[in-house]
């Protein structure tokens, strides 16, 4: 009895084994399928068709990043944000150390003039490391709420590292200005001709600070020199 109650058990084990050997390889198998259509889909820009099976790799396989990015990234061809972002919140949860989920959830909420979202990501990106880039997305969300000191404070951060970056002066400038400094601006500006620059959007914002400052004369003569090229 006892011999045949052992037997019975093995056999029933093997079966098991065999049935869940099996349903592994199905499902392992049935994972790369829907990985590799919803990539090559992707990749030829077919992402209406990609969708449905890099949807089912994901909820298969929620770890991977590769998978998930796609995603993100197929639901935003598709004008689907809303969905991305669920994805993206996903990601963010499983994996709160990695920046670049950050920073992408603060682009998705800046698009989406969530301002205050978006600010709280990219700040959480520079609590773990240091990025232009995204000091200066951090800046331009401060200015679209009209935090205009804390956005002057990141773009001197910026100058600090790169002072001679004309581009980012020029930003500095900007941002001065939206903030009601004139004058200072106008300095700033001055400074950016006085070193060779000669953009004209550059030349015709020292005129628009000039005459604003009521420094008509010397508006005139600027604006003439933009004109002039």
């Amino acid at each position: 009895m006892n011999r045949t109650f052992r037997s019975v058990s093995w056999m029933a084990v093997s079966v098991l084994i065999v049935i869940g050997t099996y349903l592994i390889f199905n499902a392992t198998h049935t994972f790369y399928k829907f990985y590799l259509l919803g990539g090559r889909y992707y990749e030829e820009g077919q992402y209406s068709r990609a969708l449905p099976y890099l949807l089912s790799a994901y909820r298969m396989s929620p770890e991977n990043k590769s998978i998930a990015w796609k995603l993100v990234w197929t639901y935003g061809h598709l004008n689907r944000e809303g969905e991305g972002r669920r994805v993206l919140e996903e990601i963010n949860n499983r994996f709160p150390a990695d920046p670049k989920v950050s920073e992408s959830l603060g682009d998705l909420a800046f698009s989406e003039k969530a301002y205050g979202l978006a600010q709280r990501y990219y700040g959480r990106v520079l609590a773990r490391k240091p990025s232009v880039s995204v000091r200066r997305k951090l800046a331009n969300v401060l200015l679209a709420q009209k935090k205009y000191a804390d956005a002057i404070g990141q773009m001197d951060i910026l100058l600090s590292f790169a002072p001679d970056d004309i581009d980012l002066r020029y930003q500095h400038a900007q941002v001065i200005s939206a903030a009601g400094d004139h004058e200072r601006a106008a300095r700033e500006l001055q400074a950016l001709l006085d070193d060779g620059e000669t953009k004209k959007e550059v030349i015709t914002m020292l005129g628009d600070e000039l005459r604003l400052l009521g420094r008509d004369e010397e508006a005139i003569k600027i604006y003439k020199r933009a004109e002039n090229g």
